[in-house]
């Protein structure tokens, strides 16, 4: 059985019209379209009824997802279970030896895409650190805030009374502080 998937974002009927002229002039026997609204649920349906030896059709590789590692993941699922693709603008069948190479450099391609980014990002940050900025969250209390608190609260203050005077909250002072410090002590 031949299944075609169409997506689009817009009210651009002339693409949609052109896609599923496309689709149907290719055999596909059903045509599921996704729009802006459905997000990815008809993608979904049409996978489900995929079946061993039926192919998926689209008119173009981007249809299928936003980022190669998603296309090439959703190839890679649907030859795992012997359903064929093709995408017609882009003359890609994985029925054919060519098509299977083009997946394999595809997959390659996604992972050094990935690398790529990680080495990008720890370079960024490493960048970052020289000039003394760091990431994450900032921190809560400073030094003097906390050594503030621990004070109070050695001397008996109760812990929410120290939150309010140090500007914290209780879960704040219970997690820097650590709850065995504080002891069972929930006013």
């Amino acid at each position: 059985m031949k299944v075609g998937y169409m997506r689009h974002a817009g009210a651009d009927l002339k693409r949609m019209d052109t896609q599923l002229t496309a689709l149907q002039s290719a055999g596909c026997e059903t045509v599921y379209t996704d729009d802006a609204a459905s997000k990815g649920a008809k993608l979904v349906a049409a996978l489900g009824s995929l079946n061993a030896g039926d192919t998926l059709i689209v008119t173009k590789f981007d249809r299928l997802g936003k980022t190669i590692r998603g296309v090439v993941d959703l190839l890679n699922q649907l030859a795992s279970r012997s359903v064929r693709f093709v995408a017609i603008e882009d003359a890609v069948d994985t029925g054919t030896a060519e098509g299977r190479y083009l997946l394999g450099v595809m997959a390659k391609l996604a992972l050094m895409d990935k690398a790529l980014v990680n080495e990008r990002t720890k370079m960024s940050l490493a960048i970052a650190k020289t000039k003394g900025r760091t990431g994450g969250r900032p921190i809560a209390l400073s030094p003097e805030k906390l050594d503030e608190a621990r004070k109070l609260i050695d001397g008996g203050m109760p812990v929410r009374a120290v939150a309010k005077i140090v500007g914290s909250s209780q879960a704040t002072l219970y997690r820097l502080l650590g709850a065995k410090q504080l002891g069972s002590d929930s006013n």
